[in-house]
């Protein structure tokens, strides 16, 4: 799912028509193949009312889905933030005018290009990296030699505590790169949208007009739904995904 995700707008757009379309295909199939036995079919098919006990089983599943996108989106929004904050509130400690440190302005220059090349750009946040790790070490040693120049205890301090907020931060980004949503959840809303449409097309025995219309209406919403929610699922790859910001350091 995560592979699909990564997908731009329009080749998402053209999974989900696909996926719709075929939907669609197997439901009209399975109301051709029970409406050719309509006349015994009748005494045992549900009622029309029943359509509205999966659906709205259907709408719950994908609100509950919507609402733990949204969420992680907005997570990982708050997570660059804070990120980004970190490395502000350090860089500007490390400044000439502050503790004028050349050692940790290069090591936060270092962290945040390697922070854009590899974890967010190339990996999305999938996994952590070796360049990144580094040049953390960069930052701590950074901090020993401030400490070691007789720098107050104050200042080491503060700068340490933003330095863990930093670190969390990330371990929390590469948390959410590596399962955003869980994929079982989309499986649960594609099988729910399948059934959902086996029993619209069963409930419209002998109303072939009437069910290839209802269905067409499901699919249009189902599947536009669940294009709009799939291009926000991972907040780090897709059309919708969040940018790193950089910061002049």
């Amino acid at each position: 799912m995560n592979m699909l995700f990564s997908l731009q707008a329009w080749s998402l757009f053209l999974v989900f028509a696909l996926a719709g379309i075929c939907f669609f295909l197997i439901a009209l199939t399975f109301f051709r193949a029970v409406d050719r036995y309509a006349g015994h079919v009748e005494k045992i098919a549900p009622l029309p009312t029943f359509i509205g006990a999966i659906t709205t089983v259907w709408a719950l599943s994908l609100g509950f889905t919507a609402a733990d996108v949204w969420t992680v989106r907005a997570n990982a929004e708050r997570l660059a933030s804070a990120e980004r904050s970190s490395i502000s509130r350090l860089a500007g400690m490390a400044r000439g005018e502050a503790l004028d440190s050349h050692e940790l302005r290069q090591a936060l220059s270092l962290y945040a290009a390697a922070v854009d090349r590899d974890e967010w750009t190339r990996d999305q946040n999938t996994q952590g990296s070796s360049e990144v790790e580094a040049a953390l070490q960069q930052i701590r040693l950074a901090f020993i030699a401030l400490a070691r120049a007789g720098t107050p205890d104050a200042l080491v301090g503060k700068m340490a505590r933003d330095f863990d907020e930093l670190q969390d931060a990330r371990n929390e980004r590469l948390a959410i790169g590596q399962g955003a949503v869980s994929n079982y959840k989309w499986y649960l809303v594609l099988f729910l949208t399948m059934l959902s449409m086996l029993t619209i097309a069963i409930t419209h025995v002998g109303q072939p007009r009437a069910a290839r219309n209802a269905l067409v209406i499901f699919s249009l919403a189902a599947f536009v739904s669940l294009w709009i929610l799939a291009l926000h699922a991972n907040p780090y790859a897709g059309a919708a995904r969040i940018a790193f910001s950089r910061l002049h350091i």
